[in-house]
């Protein structure tokens, strides 16, 4: 796993206030995302030989590995955060592009625009209201592609995923999950933890770790990794009543320790750090990290062009320092 910071803080927002589903039609969702999940899993790709072959290290775009993953899943986030789409893009995104590479190997040129399109697409299939935003979108790559490339790789992605668009991720299982669970706690403390399940499953997206693992087993580490974080040890009682939806269990374990090492490399537990001292948790069988909701200013997002990625933010004249990154 990458060592370097993970530059992705908590981004509240307000869910929308509905009567929550009665307990049967809430499983009756979840087993419905349960049977959807397997059509859109994903294998261990880069262990797989044309990803170990010289050949595309020798093309001058560079190979692929788990770090360059992360830091495309990094800038991402930063697109989504700055147009205000809802972060769930990056995970729908982001699994358009794994499954894209279990049937293909690329360069390191080719995923940065391949990357593109699949955010390009997510967005089109989750938000599609904010298209006209993205309208600039090949303007990231400053001139590396045009939208014509996007378009012409989209096709190519579109067949390779069979049209599979729908994938039910892991921010959506924890959602489910946590009104399915009904955790009895004061009105407050519940949307503190609506947010946290959902900031652990944001982490889980950008560490390759995940990809072949199942959303809802990924969601439910989410889940009991949120409330061990704020102090309430509730694993039986969660377990106990999800047990009913038959979520496969035997990564849990290895999930949620990765997550929190995910959270402890994340600049969420940096800020924490810098505001007050707190435990952190080596396993998740010993203690829990507390932690707190903060919002994050909107920066601008960078570049996918260029070996070194590195770029002005042109989006805004009040942006002017000069954001680099090396892959």
């Amino acid at each position: 796993m990458p060592s370097t910071m993970i530059k992705l803080k908590m981004n509240p927002s307000k869910r929308a206030l509905i009567a929550k589903p009665e307990t049967d039609m809430l499983a009756e969702c979840l087993m419905t995302m349960l049977s959807q999940e397997t059509s859109y899993s994903c294998v261990d790709y880069l262990s797989m030989t044309p990803w170990q072959n010289n050949s595309l290290k020798r093309r001058g775009g560079g190979s692929v590995d788990e770090y360059c993953r992360e830091q495309i899943c990094e800038w991402t986030y930063r697109v989504a955060d700055y147009f205000r789409i809802d972060r769930e893009v990056v995970a729908v995104s982001l699994n358009y592009l794994d499954r894209l590479l279990c049937s293909c190997s690329c360069d390191r040129s080719m995923y940065k625009l391949a990357a593109t399109t699949t955010l390009h697409m997510a967005v089109k299939v989750v938000h599609p209201q904010k298209m006209g935003d993205l309208g600039i979108l090949s303007d990231l790559s400053r001139g590396e592609f045009e939208m014509r490339d996007v378009a012409d790789m989209e096709l190519r992605i579109l067949n390779g995923l069979k049209w599979k668009l729908h994938p039910p991720t892991a921010a959506a299982f924890a959602v489910y999950l946590l009104d399915f669970i009904d955790v009895n706690l004061p009105s407050t403390e519940i949307e503190d933890l609506y947010v946290n399940a959902s900031f652990f499953a944001e982490l889980s997206v950008c560490d390759y770790f995940f990809v072949t693992l199942r959303s809802s087993t990924i969601a439910l580490a989410c889940v009991l990794n949120a409330l061990e974080g704020m102090m309430h040890d509730t694993n039986f009682m969660v377990l106990h009543k999800v047990r009913r939806l038959h979520i496969l269990t035997q990564d849990l374990c290895a999930a949620r320790n990765r997550l929190w090492e995910l959270y402890e490399r994340s600049e969420e537990c940096a800020l924490q750090n810098d505001s007050r001292p707190f435990k952190t948790a080596s396993t998740v069988q010993t203690t829990a990290i507390q932690m707190d909701n903060m919002s994050s200013p909107v920066s601008s997002p960078i570049s996918v062009a260029s070996e070194r990625c590195q770029v002005s933010d042109h989006w805004d004249s009040g942006h002017n320092e000069l954001l680099e990154e090396r892959w």
